[in-house]
């Protein structure tokens, strides 16, 4: 590990332990977050220390055995930081974390329409669930097996590669060794994996033998049932647009009401309705995705159209 590698997991570990004892600041988590924007690096450094505080929580909890006296978890994580010198001790855990042979038994993770999660893995892979999503997590000596059982995620994934990283949807199956991509399964729509950073290659699950297709940074692959995966170069302000979703944002650019009105169903239980006279009508913007009624208001106005709140519907004609 570099100099650069040690100091970047040094805090990365500094952070983890701030947030997990006491929480931070207003100030100090904008400081934290624009050290996360800071370098790509950054994220994948703070998710393996928060596995390794997770691990080093689970340790203790496995070595104390149960009992009717024992602490709140927090302050066990803390008995256990301290005794090692706070963050110095979870940075030098966390080669040891990473080095932890065996499989881990089968979990699943998912979100309710209108919700974000962010799911840390045990190898220090951070995965995004948009809306409505759902995947299952299972983690061999050999492999890290996931499966996209519906909705959409984006994978940032901890380089190992003797053990790789797969995302199965459908019929298509996505591997990596460290690289960030996203992967959707939504209704009456193809498979796609847009990739932000690194390398990923593509298979059909029932054509092994195959020559896998690959993708690297900026290209969108598309699999449609029945048809042969593609791909195209998705220029960076379209890369931006299309995770926006990850700051809770759909971003339009001139899509027609109809298909504004399909995206924002996916975040709310309120529905936009849309008079086929005006559905054709395009909008470019970026607009909260929980908010379906202030977008109708903001596209009406745009327009030139009217918005009406009709219980669990909004209408714009």
């Amino acid at each position: 590990m570099s100099l650069k590698n040690q100091e970047i997991d040094g805090l990365a570990a500094d952070w983890a332990t701030r947030r997990d004892l006491g929480g931070l600041a207003p100030a100090e988590e904008a400081e934290f977050q624009n050290w996360l924007a800071a370098d790509r690096r950054h994220l994948g450094a703070y998710g393996r220390a928060e596995a390794v505080l997770s691990r080093l929580e689970r340790l203790n909890v496995t070595a104390q055995g149960p009992c009717e006296n024992a602490q709140p978890s927090g302050l066990n994580r803390r008995r256990l930081i301290l005794a090692g010198g706070a963050a110095a001790s979870v940075a030098a855990a966390i080669g040891v974390a990473l080095r932890m042979p065996g499989s881990v038994p089968e979990s699943t993770f998912s979100t309710a329409i209108g919700q974000i999660r962010q799911v840390v893995l045990a190898d220090g892979s951070v995965i995004f669930l948009n809306t409505d999503t759902k995947i299952r997590v299972r983690f061999t000596e050999q492999v890290r097996d996931i499966s996209l059982l519906q909705g959409e995620a984006q994978f940032d994934v901890a380089k190992n590669k003797k053990r790789p990283f797969i995302v199965s949807a459908g019929d298509t199956r996505v591997r990596a060794v460290g690289t960030s991509f996203t992967v959707s399964m939504l209704p009456k729509r193809p498979i796609q994996v847009l990739v932000k950073e690194g390398v990923v290659e593509l298979q059909r699950a029932d054509a092994a033998t195959a020559i896998p297709v690959r993708a690297g940074a900026n290209i969108q692959a598309i699999a449609p049932i029945g048809a042969p995966i593609v791909t195209v170069a998705v220029p960076e302000e379209k890369l931006v647009r299309d995770l926006a979703w990850q700051r809770g944002r759909i971003a339009l650019d001139n899509q027609s009401l109809e298909d504004a009105a399909d995206e924002f169903a996916r975040y709310s239980e309120v529905r936009i309705v849309v008079d086929p006279a005006v559905s054709g009508k395009t909008i470019t913007g970026l607009f909260a995705s929980n908010d379906p009624v202030a977008f109708a208001k903001a596209a009406a106005t745009v327009l030139k159209l009217k918005a009406e709140v009709r219980g669990s519907e909004v209408w714009l004609f």
